[in-house]
Protein backbone atom coordinates (compact mmCIF):
# COMPACT_ATOMS: atom_id res chain seq x y z
CA UNK A 1 0.00 0.00 0.00
CA UNK A 2 2.81 2.43 0.88
CA UNK A 3 4.67 1.52 -2.30
CA UNK A 4 1.56 2.11 -4.42
CA UNK A 5 1.00 5.48 -2.74
CA UNK A 6 4.61 6.48 -3.33
CA UNK A 7 4.55 5.47 -7.00
CA UNK A 8 1.24 7.23 -7.58
CA UNK A 9 2.56 10.42 -5.98
CA UNK A 10 5.71 10.27 -8.11
CA UNK A 11 3.53 10.12 -11.26
CA UNK A 12 0.66 12.38 -10.18
CA UNK A 13 2.72 15.51 -9.48
CA UNK A 14 4.45 15.64 -12.88
CA UNK A 15 1.12 14.64 -14.52
CA UNK A 16 -0.52 17.80 -13.16
CA UNK A 17 2.50 19.82 -14.28
CA UNK A 18 2.42 18.41 -17.83
CA UNK A 19 -1.34 19.08 -18.03
CA UNK A 20 -0.69 22.67 -16.99
CA UNK A 21 2.04 23.09 -19.62
CA UNK A 22 -0.17 21.63 -22.36
CA UNK A 23 -3.03 23.88 -21.24
CA UNK A 24 -0.79 26.95 -21.37
CA UNK A 25 0.52 26.01 -24.80
CA UNK A 26 -3.00 25.46 -26.13
CA UNK A 27 -4.32 28.76 -24.80
CA UNK A 28 -1.28 30.63 -26.15
CA UNK A 29 -1.49 28.92 -29.55
CA UNK A 30 -5.22 29.64 -29.87
CA UNK A 31 -4.85 33.24 -28.76
CA UNK A 32 -1.97 33.89 -31.16
CA UNK A 33 -3.91 32.23 -33.97
CA UNK A 34 -6.91 34.48 -33.47
CA UNK A 35 -4.80 37.60 -32.96
CA UNK A 36 -2.86 36.91 -36.16
CA UNK A 37 -6.11 36.71 -38.13
CA UNK A 38 -7.15 40.17 -39.30
CA UNK A 39 -10.83 39.18 -39.27
CA UNK A 40 -10.57 38.40 -35.55
CA UNK A 41 -10.09 42.10 -34.85
CA UNK A 42 -13.76 42.52 -35.80
CA UNK A 43 -14.94 40.01 -33.18
CA UNK A 44 -15.90 41.33 -29.73
CA UNK A 45 -13.26 40.40 -27.10
CA UNK A 46 -15.71 38.44 -24.94
CA UNK A 47 -16.50 36.14 -27.88
CA UNK A 48 -12.79 35.61 -28.55
CA UNK A 49 -12.39 34.45 -24.95
CA UNK A 50 -15.27 31.99 -25.42
CA UNK A 51 -13.74 30.65 -28.65
CA UNK A 52 -10.36 30.09 -26.98
CA UNK A 53 -11.96 28.47 -23.92
CA UNK A 54 -14.09 26.11 -26.03
CA UNK A 55 -11.12 25.07 -28.16
CA UNK A 56 -9.03 24.38 -25.05
CA UNK A 57 -11.73 22.27 -23.36
CA UNK A 58 -12.13 20.15 -26.49
CA UNK A 59 -8.37 19.58 -26.62
CA UNK A 60 -8.39 17.87 -23.20
CA UNK A 61 -9.61 14.72 -24.92
CA UNK A 62 -6.05 14.45 -26.26
CA UNK A 63 -4.24 16.23 -23.43
CA UNK A 64 -5.25 13.86 -20.62
CA UNK A 65 -4.00 10.59 -22.17
CA UNK A 66 -0.95 12.35 -23.66
CA UNK A 67 0.00 13.90 -20.30
CA UNK A 68 -0.38 10.56 -18.51
CA UNK A 69 1.62 8.78 -21.22
CA UNK A 70 4.50 11.30 -21.09
CA UNK A 71 4.44 11.36 -17.28
CA UNK A 72 4.67 7.56 -17.04
CA UNK A 73 7.61 7.50 -19.45
CA UNK A 74 9.41 10.29 -17.58
CA UNK A 75 8.47 9.32 -14.02
CA UNK A 76 9.18 5.63 -14.33
CA UNK A 77 12.28 6.37 -16.42
CA UNK A 78 13.59 8.44 -13.50
CA UNK A 79 12.83 5.65 -11.03
CA UNK A 80 14.60 3.12 -13.24
CA UNK A 81 17.57 5.51 -13.62
CA UNK A 82 17.77 6.00 -9.85
CA UNK A 83 17.63 2.21 -9.32
CA UNK A 84 14.45 2.52 -7.24
CA UNK A 85 12.57 0.09 -9.47
CA UNK A 86 15.49 -2.31 -9.19
CA UNK A 87 15.11 -2.16 -5.40
CA UNK A 88 11.41 -2.90 -5.69
CA UNK A 89 12.15 -5.81 -8.03
CA UNK A 90 14.63 -7.16 -5.53
CA UNK A 91 11.84 -7.03 -2.96
CA UNK A 92 9.65 -9.18 -5.22
CA UNK A 93 7.69 -6.64 -7.31
CA UNK A 94 7.67 -7.39 -11.03
CA UNK A 95 6.43 -5.09 -13.80
CA UNK A 96 2.86 -6.35 -13.40
CA UNK A 97 3.00 -5.35 -9.74
CA UNK A 98 3.98 -1.91 -11.02
CA UNK A 99 0.87 -1.91 -13.22
CA UNK A 100 -1.33 -2.88 -10.26
CA UNK A 101 0.15 -0.09 -8.13
CA UNK A 102 -0.57 2.55 -10.79
CA UNK A 103 -3.88 1.06 -11.94
CA UNK A 104 -6.13 3.38 -9.83
CA UNK A 105 -4.50 6.50 -11.33
CA UNK A 106 -4.73 5.09 -14.85
CA UNK A 107 -8.41 4.23 -14.35
CA UNK A 108 -9.21 7.72 -13.01
CA UNK A 109 -7.53 9.42 -15.98
CA UNK A 110 -9.26 7.03 -18.40
CA UNK A 111 -12.66 7.80 -16.86
CA UNK A 112 -11.95 11.54 -17.06
CA UNK A 113 -11.00 11.08 -20.72
CA UNK A 114 -14.31 9.29 -21.34
CA UNK A 115 -16.27 12.09 -19.67
CA UNK A 116 -14.46 14.74 -21.69
CA UNK A 117 -14.91 12.85 -24.96
CA UNK A 118 -18.56 11.90 -24.47
CA UNK A 119 -19.86 15.07 -22.81
CA UNK A 120 -17.42 17.95 -22.34
CA UNK A 121 -16.00 17.95 -25.88
CA UNK A 122 -19.42 18.02 -27.63
CA UNK A 123 -20.50 20.80 -25.26
CA UNK A 124 -17.31 22.72 -26.04
CA UNK A 125 -17.83 22.35 -29.79
CA UNK A 126 -21.44 23.48 -29.45
CA UNK A 127 -20.23 26.51 -27.49
CA UNK A 128 -17.57 27.15 -30.13
CA UNK A 129 -19.99 26.93 -33.07
CA UNK A 130 -22.50 29.18 -31.31
CA UNK A 131 -19.79 31.72 -30.54
CA UNK A 132 -18.56 31.59 -34.14
CA UNK A 133 -22.05 32.23 -35.49
CA UNK A 134 -22.61 35.02 -33.01
CA UNK A 135 -19.20 36.52 -33.78
CA UNK A 136 -19.97 36.48 -37.49
CA UNK A 137 -23.33 38.10 -36.95
CA UNK A 138 -21.97 40.74 -34.59
CA UNK A 139 -18.84 41.81 -36.44
CA UNK A 140 -17.91 45.30 -35.32
CA UNK A 141 -17.61 46.87 -38.78
CA UNK A 142 -16.63 50.19 -37.24
CA UNK A 143 -13.26 48.54 -36.52
CA UNK A 144 -12.55 47.83 -40.20
CA UNK A 145 -9.28 49.45 -41.24
CA UNK A 146 -8.54 50.65 -44.73
CA UNK A 147 -6.17 48.74 -46.96
CA UNK A 148 -6.71 45.30 -45.37
CA UNK A 149 -8.52 42.19 -46.55
CA UNK A 150 -10.68 40.62 -43.83
CA UNK A 151 -11.55 37.01 -44.53
CA UNK A 152 -14.02 34.85 -42.65
CA UNK A 153 -13.12 31.27 -43.57
CA UNK A 154 -16.32 29.78 -42.14
CA UNK A 155 -18.73 31.99 -44.08
CA UNK A 156 -16.52 32.48 -47.14
CA UNK A 157 -16.80 36.29 -46.93
CA UNK A 158 -14.00 38.72 -47.75
CA UNK A 159 -14.15 42.45 -46.92
CA UNK A 160 -11.90 45.20 -48.26
CA UNK A 161 -12.16 48.93 -47.58
CA UNK A 162 -10.03 51.42 -49.47
CA UNK A 163 -10.82 54.40 -47.27
CA UNK A 164 -12.65 55.17 -44.03
CA UNK A 165 -14.24 58.56 -43.50
CA UNK A 166 -13.74 59.29 -39.80
CA UNK A 167 -15.70 62.53 -40.05
CA UNK A 168 -18.90 60.63 -40.86
CA UNK A 169 -18.90 58.15 -37.98
CA UNK A 170 -16.88 55.48 -39.72
CA UNK A 171 -18.52 55.61 -43.16
CA UNK A 172 -16.62 53.25 -45.49
CA UNK A 173 -15.63 54.53 -48.92
CA UNK A 174 -14.98 52.18 -51.83
CA UNK A 175 -15.88 48.93 -50.08
CA UNK A 176 -15.62 45.50 -51.68
CA UNK A 177 -17.40 42.38 -50.37
CA UNK A 178 -16.92 38.89 -51.79
CA UNK A 179 -19.03 35.98 -50.58
CA UNK A 180 -18.95 32.35 -51.69
CA UNK A 181 -22.38 30.74 -51.31
CA UNK A 182 -23.81 27.36 -52.25
CA UNK A 183 -23.87 27.36 -56.04
CA UNK A 184 -23.01 31.02 -56.64
CA UNK A 185 -20.70 33.89 -55.78
CA UNK A 186 -21.93 37.28 -54.58
CA UNK A 187 -19.80 40.36 -55.09
CA UNK A 188 -20.73 43.85 -53.93
CA UNK A 189 -18.80 47.00 -54.72
CA UNK A 190 -20.10 50.38 -53.57
CA UNK A 191 -18.90 53.93 -53.12
CA UNK A 192 -19.98 53.98 -49.50
CA UNK A 193 -21.29 51.59 -46.84
CA UNK A 194 -22.14 51.49 -43.17
CA UNK A 195 -23.77 49.04 -40.79
CA UNK A 196 -26.84 49.44 -38.64
CA UNK A 197 -27.00 47.87 -35.19
CA UNK A 198 -30.49 46.48 -34.60
CA UNK A 199 -32.39 46.28 -31.34
CA UNK A 200 -33.12 43.18 -29.23
CA UNK A 201 -29.75 41.57 -29.93
CA UNK A 202 -30.52 40.97 -33.61
CA UNK A 203 -27.55 40.76 -36.03
CA UNK A 204 -26.49 44.04 -37.67
CA UNK A 205 -27.39 44.83 -41.28
CA UNK A 206 -25.08 46.32 -43.89
CA UNK A 207 -26.25 49.30 -45.96
CA UNK A 208 -24.47 49.96 -49.27
CA UNK A 209 -24.79 53.24 -51.21
CA UNK A 210 -24.20 53.80 -54.94
CA UNK A 211 -22.74 50.57 -56.16
CA UNK A 212 -23.08 47.36 -58.11
CA UNK A 213 -23.96 43.85 -56.93
CA UNK A 214 -23.06 40.73 -58.89
CA UNK A 215 -24.53 37.25 -58.52
CA UNK A 216 -22.30 34.84 -60.42
CA UNK A 217 -23.95 31.46 -61.01
CA UNK A 218 -22.16 28.22 -61.83
CA UNK A 219 -24.26 27.79 -64.98
CA UNK A 220 -23.27 31.24 -66.26
CA UNK A 221 -26.71 32.78 -65.68
CA UNK A 222 -25.29 35.80 -63.87
CA UNK A 223 -27.14 38.81 -62.50
CA UNK A 224 -25.88 42.39 -62.26
CA UNK A 225 -27.69 44.99 -60.15
CA UNK A 226 -26.88 48.70 -60.02
CA UNK A 227 -28.28 50.40 -56.93
CA UNK A 228 -28.45 53.67 -55.10
CA UNK A 229 -29.11 52.03 -51.74
CA UNK A 230 -29.09 48.35 -50.83
CA UNK A 231 -29.55 46.74 -47.41
CA UNK A 232 -28.07 43.27 -46.86
CA UNK A 233 -29.79 41.28 -44.12
CA UNK A 234 -28.14 38.39 -42.20
CA UNK A 235 -28.41 35.04 -43.96
CA UNK A 236 -30.99 33.10 -41.96
CA UNK A 237 -30.58 29.94 -44.01
CA UNK A 238 -26.87 29.85 -43.27
CA UNK A 239 -27.54 30.21 -39.55
CA UNK A 240 -30.04 27.36 -39.64
CA UNK A 241 -27.52 25.15 -41.43
CA UNK A 242 -25.23 25.48 -38.43
CA UNK A 243 -27.79 24.04 -36.02
CA UNK A 244 -26.43 20.50 -36.37
CA UNK A 245 -22.72 19.94 -36.21
CA UNK A 246 -21.45 16.40 -35.87
CA UNK A 247 -18.75 17.18 -33.31
CA UNK A 248 -21.24 19.16 -31.22
CA UNK A 249 -24.01 16.54 -31.37
CA UNK A 250 -24.96 14.71 -28.19
CA UNK A 251 -23.41 11.27 -27.85
CA UNK A 252 -26.83 9.71 -27.21
CA UNK A 253 -28.01 11.07 -30.56
CA UNK A 254 -24.96 9.82 -32.47
CA UNK A 255 -25.29 6.37 -30.88
CA UNK A 256 -28.57 5.85 -32.78
CA UNK A 257 -27.31 7.21 -36.08
CA UNK A 258 -26.85 5.13 -39.24
CA UNK A 259 -24.85 7.79 -41.09
CA UNK A 260 -21.19 6.72 -41.55
CA UNK A 261 -19.58 10.00 -40.45
CA UNK A 262 -21.78 10.17 -37.35
CA UNK A 263 -21.03 6.53 -36.53
CA UNK A 264 -17.31 7.31 -36.83
CA UNK A 265 -17.66 10.30 -34.50
CA UNK A 266 -19.51 8.26 -31.86
CA UNK A 267 -17.04 5.37 -32.05
CA UNK A 268 -14.17 7.86 -31.68
CA UNK A 269 -15.72 9.08 -28.44
CA UNK A 270 -16.62 5.60 -27.19
CA UNK A 271 -13.09 4.25 -27.70
CA UNK A 272 -11.21 7.24 -26.28
CA UNK A 273 -11.06 5.92 -22.69
CA UNK A 274 -10.00 2.43 -23.80
CA UNK A 275 -7.23 3.88 -25.96
CA UNK A 276 -6.05 6.07 -23.07
CA UNK A 277 -5.97 3.05 -20.76
CA UNK A 278 -4.03 0.85 -23.18
CA UNK A 279 -1.55 3.60 -24.07
CA UNK A 280 -0.85 4.08 -20.35
CA UNK A 281 -0.09 0.36 -20.01
CA UNK A 282 2.22 0.55 -23.03
CA UNK A 283 4.00 3.51 -21.41
CA UNK A 284 4.67 1.44 -18.27
CA UNK A 285 6.24 -1.34 -20.34
CA UNK A 286 8.21 1.09 -22.54
CA UNK A 287 9.57 2.98 -19.52
CA UNK A 288 11.67 -0.01 -18.53
CA UNK A 289 15.24 1.03 -19.31
CA UNK A 290 18.69 -0.43 -18.86
CA UNK A 291 21.24 1.04 -16.47
CA UNK A 292 23.05 2.90 -19.26
CA UNK A 293 20.02 4.35 -21.05
CA UNK A 294 19.12 7.07 -18.55
CA UNK A 295 15.72 8.42 -17.60
CA UNK A 296 14.98 9.71 -21.13
CA UNK A 297 16.04 6.52 -22.88
CA UNK A 298 12.70 5.73 -24.49
CA UNK A 299 11.00 9.14 -24.37
CA UNK A 300 11.42 10.17 -28.01
CA UNK A 301 10.51 6.74 -29.38
CA UNK A 302 7.55 6.54 -27.01
CA UNK A 303 6.18 9.93 -28.07
CA UNK A 304 6.58 8.99 -31.74
CA UNK A 305 4.63 5.80 -31.03
CA UNK A 306 1.83 7.77 -29.34
CA UNK A 307 1.35 10.10 -32.28
CA UNK A 308 1.68 7.23 -34.74
CA UNK A 309 -1.19 5.47 -32.97
CA UNK A 310 -3.18 8.71 -32.83
CA UNK A 311 -2.65 9.35 -36.55
CA UNK A 312 -3.62 5.78 -37.35
CA UNK A 313 -6.90 6.20 -35.49
CA UNK A 314 -7.57 9.44 -37.37
CA UNK A 315 -7.06 7.57 -40.65
CA UNK A 316 -9.47 4.83 -39.54
CA UNK A 317 -12.05 7.49 -38.61
CA UNK A 318 -11.66 9.15 -42.02
CA UNK A 319 -12.08 5.84 -43.83
CA UNK A 320 -15.30 5.12 -41.93
CA UNK A 321 -16.62 8.57 -42.81
CA UNK A 322 -15.80 8.00 -46.48
CA UNK A 323 -17.32 4.53 -46.51
CA UNK A 324 -13.98 2.84 -47.21
CA UNK A 325 -14.10 0.89 -43.94
CA UNK A 326 -17.04 -0.89 -42.39
CA UNK A 327 -18.45 0.56 -39.15
CA UNK A 328 -17.97 -2.95 -37.72
CA UNK A 329 -15.45 -3.18 -36.17
CA UNK A 330 -14.79 0.44 -37.23
CA UNK A 331 -12.80 2.40 -34.65
CA UNK A 332 -12.57 -0.73 -32.54
CA UNK A 333 -10.06 -2.09 -35.04
CA UNK A 334 -7.63 0.51 -33.68
CA UNK A 335 -8.34 -0.75 -30.17
CA UNK A 336 -7.61 -4.31 -31.30
CA UNK A 337 -4.24 -3.17 -32.68
CA UNK A 338 -3.50 -1.47 -29.35
CA UNK A 339 -4.41 -4.67 -27.49
CA UNK A 340 -1.94 -6.59 -29.63
CA UNK A 341 0.76 -3.94 -29.05
CA UNK A 342 0.11 -4.04 -25.31
CA UNK A 343 0.47 -7.83 -25.27
CA UNK A 344 3.67 -7.69 -27.34
CA UNK A 345 5.28 -5.04 -25.09
CA UNK A 346 4.20 -6.85 -21.93
CA UNK A 347 5.90 -10.04 -23.14
CA UNK A 348 9.03 -8.22 -24.29
CA UNK A 349 9.62 -6.01 -21.24
CA UNK A 350 8.17 -8.23 -18.52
Amino acid sequence: MLIATYLTREILRPFILVCGVLLLLMVSYSALGYLADAASSLIPPQLLVVLILAKTIAAFELFLPLALYITLLLGLGKLYSDQEISALQAAGMNIFGLVRALLPLILIVSILTALVSLFARPWAYDLRYSAKNQAEETYDFDRLESGYFYENEDSGRVYFVEEIDKSTLGLKNDIFVYELKNGFVRVIYSDQAYHVVNDKGEPPTMVFLDGTAYRLEEDGNDTVLNFNRMTVLPDEEETLAEEFKRKAAASSLLARSKVPNEIAEFQWRATSAVKAFLMALIAIFLAKTGPRQGRYGRLIGGILLFFLVHSGNLIIKTWIEQGKLSPVPGMWSGVIVLLVLTFVFSRRYA
